[in-house]
């Protein structure tokens, strides 16, 4: 059930309307990811992690509560979809004393539950979680940037989950367009891992 890479390029395919042309940007992986990744905790219908990168990067984050919720049936599995208000908190700390402090504009999360016995884990087991969001912050010195992030936690194979990062700045406000091709890209995801959620080993 890798979908990370090809989620990637949905999401951060948003971001090209205001890739800066003389700006910075940060683009940095983590397999297995590392960190700490909770849906509905320590906040009932919210999403929040802490998420270490190569750099070293740590990013932390907090959803709102969701607003739209959907399920699905996926061959074996079932698929519990949260989408989350704007808002909510994003913090990137990295080297050289950088320092991001920003909100969501896009986020949502997938919960997979198996309803098929798989060895190791009963029907009803909670066998992967994700979380993908987009979101703009300033940084120290009042620098506007954006970004978009992404982690997938397998507990059947732990080390194929994987997260990503990538930020860019300085940039402008985001037009309407950037932010429908952000709720774009998280479809994009969620379509992807219907595609291929079935395929339980």
């Amino acid at each position: 059930m890798k979908r990370t890479a090809l989620a990637t390029i949905a999401i951060l395919g948003a971001f090209a309307f205001a890739t800066p042309a003389n700006g910075d940007s940060v683009s940095v992986q983590q397999s297995p990811f590392s960190g700490f990744l909770g849906i509905n905790f320590p906040i009932s219908n919210t999403s929040s992690g802490l998420l270490v990168f190569p750099g070293p990067y740590q990013l932390t984050f907090q959803t709102n509560s969701s607003i739209q919720t959907n399920t699905f049936v996926v061959g074996s599995l079932d698929l519990f979809e949260a989408i989350y208000g704007t808002g909510g908190s994003v913090e990137v700390l990295g080297p050289n004393g950088f320092q991001l402090s920003g909100t969501f504009t896009d986020a949502a999360s997938q919960t997979f539950t198996n309803t098929a016995p798989i060895p190791g884990f009963p029907v009803g087991s909670v066998v992967e979680i994700s979380v993908s969001g987009a979101f703009t912050g300033s940084l120290l010195d009042g620098e506007s940037w954006q970004g978009s992030f992404g982690v997938d936690q397998s507990f059947m194979l732990p080390e194929s989950s994987s997260s990503f990062l990538r930020m860019s700045g300085p940039v402008s406000e985001p037009s309407q367009g950037g932010l429908l091709l952000c709720c774009a890209g998280i479809l994009a995801l969620g379509l992807l891992g219907r595609q291929t959620a079935g395929k339980v080993p």
